[in-house]
């Protein structure tokens, strides 16, 4: 009896360590980005099919000086939706040299119905909370500089 106790202990503990390292590890590490030496964000990267799907969906908040930076393997015409994000959003496209080449604000909370797009080939998308490309004066040819 004694034996079974201590083993389901060791379960159970067992149990709470794995659920704390998959809590800690839900959301990526935050690397730092900057348009400028004044402009800093701190972003998740997305750079596999998996992590794109997912991006920011589901989550209800996000801290002002947060982001998440969309990486495709090759520049391309980059799609995005809304579908099942809570948070409204600015989207920064980027081409292969870091070059700001499309700004799209303020996109709808839970809007599945509008893509939103870029007519140009974006190697990555800066997702930001909305009002931060008026906020910051974030303009087309600015450059984003990666720490």
């Amino acid at each position: 009896m004694k034996k079974n106790w201590i083993f389901l202990v060791i379960v159970i503990l067992l149990l709470f360590v794995i659920f704390f390292l998959v809590r800690k590890n839900e959301h990526s590490e935050l690397v730092q980005v900057s348009f400028s030496e004044k402009i800093f964000y701190r972003v998740e990267i997305a750079d596999t099919p998996e992590k794109m799907r997912q991006g920011l969906m589901y989550r209800k908040s996000m801290p002002k000086d947060q982001g998440m930076l969309f990486i495709s393997p090759y520049p391309r015409i980059v799609s995005m939706w809304m579908k099942n994000t809570y948070i409204p959003l600015d989207m920064v496209f980027l081409d292969a040299n870091n070059k700001v080449v499309c700004l799209r604000e303020n996109a709808i909370p839970l809007d599945d119905q509008n893509i939103i797009s870029c007519p140009y080939l974006a190697k990555m998308v800066l997702e930001l909370n909305a009002g931060e490309i008026r906020d910051k004066n974030i303009v087309l040819g600015d450059v984003l500089f990666m720490k």
